[in-house]
């Protein structure tokens, strides 16, 4: 197995170079793979006769199921990253995220990302669940591979060919025993054709192979055009057990211009999923590095409880001002601002008392305060909560 380098300069670890796909057997004999073994083992139905299968197993309940493959995509820069580092820590820790996990070792290659800035990512991702960096030993083994080739299949001499990265990636799994791995991204694991339906279906079939059992989860781009949900052959869709789209908006609304696009929510959308029904998860992003799932109940998330709840209300004032709407912190005014969220149904997941004290927090702190934003039917100077 390939291990990082010691930098005897910097003292930093670096993943050590990968080998090249021109390195790969320059015959075309030598790169045929051996003929695979007939099975000839169909399931015996007389000893399963009153049996009862056993239950279906999750990564994340009717998210992401175990042992098979998952696809997320998204267009560039929305956080497909991001947002897998979280699913890592989550499962890590066995934090809850979008639903109650249990605690899963994980393996993630994050092929345009630097030490840097993963680590940057993952003190933010951890000021919100709690535990310190070295919770995360030996339970999330995150590889930097940004400038590295990692493709896993290419074609050579015209056939999809496992490149030495696959067998690379098959003994990390092993060695750290990986029971998830997550792919950032398949524009640079996959180095054929993303139309080829039958390369597509291959390429999803041999990582999968080379990772099991763990599950894995694929990151990738939709196309250009604008209603896309992913880019190439059908096979990206129908290779996979469960399909997932991130995005600014819920599906149906990607296209419509009419509806603001707001820069603190994201949403996590299951379009395809054999073996549970279609759904959707809302996220806040807060500080623009970390994702709190809406499903998740405020007051379970410990340290970060009253930065969501404040978080809540900074949104409430921006889309109620966006509308022409100013809120007050007087609770005999018409336009309190917690009833005003609570009518036009800003509250989240928060009720109106908690949200009220976020309020009053945030007007002690100076980070919302009355200004005057108008005048009201007498032409005198009418008040309202704006962000500072």
């Amino acid at each position: 197995m390939i291990s990082p380098d010691d930098d005897t300069k910097t003292g930093k670890k670096t993943a050590a170079l990968v080998v090249p796909i021109s390195s790969a057997p320059k015959d075309k004999e030598s790169a045929q793979t051996d003929t695979p073994t007939s099975r000839r083992s169909p399931m015996q139905w007389d000893d399963l006769e009153g049996r009862d299968p056993p239950p279906r197993d999750w990564i994340i309940p009717h998210w992401i199921p175990a042992g098979h493959t998952t696809v997320i995509y998204g267009r560039g820069g929305i956080g497909k990253t991001l947002l897998a580092q979280h699913i890592g820590t989550a499962l890590a820790l066995g934090h809850e995220y979008i639903q109650p996990l249990v605690p899963k070792r994980v393996l993630m290659w994050a092929g345009e990302d630097d030490e840097d800035e993963l680590w940057r990512r993952q003190l933010q991702i951890l000021s919100w669940l709690g535990p310190s960096l070295s919770a995360l030993t030996e339970k999330f083994y995150l590889h930097s591979y940004a400038g590295a080739d990692i493709t896993l299949m290419a074609p050579i001499f015209g056939d999809l060919t496992p490149t030495p990265m696959l067998t690379e990636l098959r003994e990390q799994v092993a060695d750290y025993r990986a029971e998830v791995v997550v792919l950032d991204n398949i524009a640079r694991t996959y180095g054929g054709n993303e139309n080829d339906r039958h390369g597509v279906t291959t390429f999803c079939a041999m990582v999968q192979g080379a990772c099991a059992p763990a599950a894995v989860i694929h990151l990738g781009h939709p196309a250009k055009v604008a209603s896309s949900e992913y880019s190439g052959s059908t096979a990206w869709d129908g290779a996979v057990r469960s399909r997932l789209l991130f995005s600014d908006r819920p599906p149906g609304q990607d296209t419509d211009k009419d509806v603001p696009i707001d820069d603190e929510v994201k949403y996590l959308s299951r379009r395809k999923a054999n073996y549970s029904a279609t759904d959707i998860c809302k996220f806040n992003l807060l500080d623009g590095v970390v994702l709190i799932p809406c499903a998740v109940d405020p007051t379970k998330t410990g340290r970060i409880s009253a930065e969501f709840a404040k978080d809540i209300v900074r949104r409430a004032v921006k889309t109620l001002a966006a509308r022409g709407l100013y809120g007050t912190a007087s609770t005999a005014s018409s336009n309190y601002l917690p009833l005003l969220a609570q009518q036009y149904g800003l509250l989240d997941t928060i009720d109106k008392g908690a949200f009220a004290s976020a309020m009053r927090k945030m007007i002690i702190d100076g980070n919302i305060e009355s200004q005057v934003v108008g005048k009201d039917s007498g032409r005198h100077p009418k008040p309202g909560l704006v962000v500072i």
